[in-house]
């Protein structure tokens, strides 16, 4: 054990000269401990390209850590992400028990996901967080507990706003309290940099920061990481991309496109495929009905059927978002769990299409990467490698859901009714 945090260390003295993601939140930080509130000018941070674009709290939240020198900071940075790394591993571990004794899923799962986890870190970005969060939600849900799980889902979008995603979920699966918590939760996280900024201020900057990061997105579409939802997608192949004027000098990409419509014949056809895809979703999630009906012997059906609701709702929210980059895939670990959980399970024909997805998405993501030359990096970057391999990890747990609903329904009836006699036995 002493020897693993050693290694953790020495590759922390790596990940830190290079970080990405973490020079902006300091330098930020630094600007906030200078006296200045404009955080959303162009020079607050790094840059035009490099500028700060979270809600008021994460600065306050974190500042503790701008009051210390640079490699201090961004060392204690790198330990919190290998701390939410550990957090997600743990939630897995817990909510899929059946992984528990299997080295060869386990394999499969760190194939198939670590180049994210090891782009995070060397990224030092604060969606690696989010995600820790959002599984930390989901865990305290299948253990009922509604009010953590809303305050840890309401950090998470504060944080980052993806999760908003995940929210009509849970008012199709009647998560009333929950909700409600993170309407709560929500407020008083972002009330609370009042007390540091004033009420007025604080109201202005949530202002700013919506017109800056909401209402106008185009610049960072074009000058920030390649996109990787539908909507990158569907920009990259459908309309030609000058990178050339990429303002930050990173210009290396190839075009792929097939046709050359504007962004603005663009946007609604992504919001239609969107919404097709979310549609489906939610209908596949309500075929099963309302679960506070089912019985106490299929609490085990019943959470399986959760975790793959869930892993369903990761993958449409890599696949809708306005903006996907190659870290947002962190959140693939719960998705690609599910499936290796379910062909660790039993041999059936659902085993089996599990194991082949997991095998392709764990080969795909451990040979790419090591493909020589930036040339070949930056094309499967544009073709968009990460979101193909987010649609099949995305149908292959649609498909699995929709199968279960024959083995749920024969499992249902009888047990349920016999549960309702002893019920009603004097």
């Amino acid at each position: 054990m002493i020897l693993v945090y050693l290694v953790l260390a020495l590759l922390g003295l790596l990940f830190i000269r290079n970080l990405v993601d973490f020079p902006v939140y300091y330098a930020a930080g630094q600007s906030l401990l200078s006296g200045r509130t404009d955080l959303y000018a162009s020079d607050f941070a790094l840059g035009r390209v490099m500028d700060y674009r979270y809600l008021p709290l994460f600065l306050i939240l974190f500042m503790p850590l701008w009051l210390v020198p640079y490699s201090t900071s961004a060392f204690i940075w790198y330990l919190l992400c290998i701390f939410e790394i550990t957090a997600c591993v743990i939630v897995i571990r817990r909510v899929f028990p059946s992984l528990s004794g299997s080295w060869k899923m386990w394999l499969l799962i760190a194939l198939s996901t670590s180049q994210y986890f090891v782009m995070a870190i060397h990224y030092g970005n604060v969606h690696l967080l989010a995600i820790a969060l959002l599984f930390g939600c989901f865990y305290f849900l299948t253990n009922g507990r509604d009010t953590i799980a809303g305050l840890l889902m309401a950090f998470a979008i504060t944080l980052k706003m993806t999760p908003v995603v995940l929210l009509p979920y849970f008012a199709v699966k009647r998560r009333w309290k929950m909700l409600g918590m993170v309407v709560i939760f929500l407020a008083a996280l972002n009330i609370a940099p009042a007390l540091y900024f004033g009420f007025s201020q604080n109201i202005r900057l949530i202002r700013m920061w919506y017109d800056h990061v909401i209402s106008s997105q185009e610049f960072h579409e074009d000058n920030g990481p390649i996109n990787l939802s539908l909507k990158g997608e569907l920009r990259r192949y459908l309309s030609m991309i000058d990178y050339s004027k990429r303002v930050d000098g990173d210009v290396q990409y190839p075009e792929i496109n097939v046709g050359s419509f504007s962004r603005e014949t663009i946007e609604p056809i992504w919001i239609v495929f969107s919404s097709i895809a979310f549609v489906l979703a939610i209908l596949i999630v309500l075929a099963r009905g309302d679960p506070s009906q089912r019985v106490i012997e299929q609490k085990e059906l019943t959470n399986q059927r959760f975790s793959g609701e869930i892993a369903l709702m990761l993958c449409l929210m890599l696949f809708v978002g306005p903006l996907t980059s190659k870290i947002y895939f962190v959140a693939l670990l719960w998705p690609v769990a599910h499936l290796a959980s379910i062909a660790e399970r039993n041999k059936s024909r659902n085993a089996q299409l599990a194991t082949g997805v997991l095998l392709i998405v764990a080969v795909a993501n451990s040979v790419l990467p090591l493909l020589p030359g930036r040339s070949v990096q930056r094309l499967l970057l544009v073709v968009g490698v990460d979101f193909y391999l987010n649609c099949l990890v995305m149908a292959a747990v649609a498909l699995l859901l929709i199968a279960s609903y024959r083995v749920i329904r024969s499992q249902s009836g009888e047990p349920q009714m016999r549960v309702q006699s002893a019920a009603k036995a004097p």
